[in-house]
């Protein structure tokens, strides 16, 4: 799979149907055990258990491998071309984009709150620092999160790609425009739970924000710069909220 949005190797539609439903598999695997789980297996503040944070482990895992397996069923080995090690370059532009994502964030998300109302959004609002053991959960969920934020970016990047593809193959103007929109639309409705499915919200808060991430994939070819812009910017907002909360 090349990385390259303006000449990249044409997939076919099967191809791009069997990342695309790994990618709604993957989601499934994600979210549909919340829902079926008893509550001593839900990792959080109230019951940090070890049994509970493996279990979490597990769910997260298997989401990131489904989406790699789907990409590796479909494409091989070339899968492996949206990543390479960031060079000096593209560490700074993981800092820039870092930057303005929680600035944008900040704005969009003041936005949001202040036309459709507050929501609940991030487990951090569950820790404190009276929470015992605090600091060794904040590290465990970090851990947790780097897996299922790949997996994310995954999620978002995919059909970035694909729309760009049709997008190109149907001679539309701008299909980065078209490819960009689709991606932050999708990855904006598939926080609608965690975010008490606010759909205002999430399209506001979230979409702006999904943008700029895929900016930082588009501008250096390299999931690695845009998972580290996604996990960076998660950890400090966790941080904050971790350290306000009361």
């Amino acid at each position: 799979m090349a990385n390259n949005l303006s000449n990249s190797d044409q997939l076919s539609g099967k191809k791009w149907l069997i990342i695309l439903l790994s990618n709604l598999l993957a989601y499934g695997c994600l979210v549909l055990p919340g829902g079926l789980l008893p509550e001593s297996l839900i990792f959080n503040g109230r019951h940090p258990s070890f049994l509970a944070a493996g279990f979490q482990i597990l769910i997260v895992t298997v989401f990131l491998l489904v989406q790699i397996s789907g990409l590796q069923i479909a494409v091989g080995s070339n899968w492996r071309h949206l990543f390479h090690w960031p060079p000096a370059r593209e560490w700074l532009w993981l800092v820039a984009f870092f930057l303005l994502t929680y600035l944008v964030s900040v704005l969009s998300g003041s936005l949001s709150q202040k036309l459709f109302g507050a929501v609940s959004g991030n487990t951090a609002a569950e820790i404190t620092l009276r929470t015992p053991h605090v600091w060794l959960i904040f590290l465990y969920q970090r851990f947790s999160s780097a897996i299922q934020i790949l997996g994310e970016e995954f999620l978002a990047i995919m059909p970035l790609l694909a729309m760009n593809q049709l997008a190109q193959s149907l001679s539309w103007k701008h299909p980065l425009f078209w490819s960009n929109l689709t991606s932050a639309v999708i990855f904006a409705l598939l926080h609608l739970s965690t975010y008490d499915y606010n759909l205002g919200y999430v399209l506001l808060g979230l979409a702006f924000t999904r943008l700029v991430l895929n900016w930082a994939f588009i501008k250096t070819r390299n999931l690695w710069v845009s998972f580290g812009v996604h996990f960076l910017f998660d950890t400090f907002a966790f941080l904050i909220l971790l350290l306000v909360a009361k």
